[in-house]
């Protein structure tokens, strides 16, 4: 049961994540993330897509990700989310 509750927390963390880097691009780790791969962080659209736009999908990918994984070894290891299973 806890799989589609990670499911919307990691859509709430990305959303919420995506707003707040909309406004402060330069949050770690989407910003670093393309300085060390070297590419350019330029005003202009590149394919039609802003850099800042590609940050902060970044960012709320891996905030996203992390919140869910903390989610799920929690509710993992206190058993929460798990039936009772009654065997007859």
């Amino acid at each position: 049961m806890y799989g589609m509750i990670g499911a919307v927390i990691f859509i709430v963390v990305f959303l919420a994540v995506l707003g707040v880097s909309l406004g402060m691009p330069w949050l770690p780790p989407g910003y670093m993330i393309f300085d060390v791969l070297n590419i350019p962080a330029v005003d202009y659209p590149v394919l039609g897509i802003p850099a800042y736009l590609l940050f902060s999908i970044v960012n709320g990918v891996v905030y996203g990700f992390i919140i869910w994984l903390i989610y799920s070894v929690v509710a993992a290891a206190t058993g929460k989310g798990k039936k009772d299973q009654q065997i007859s």
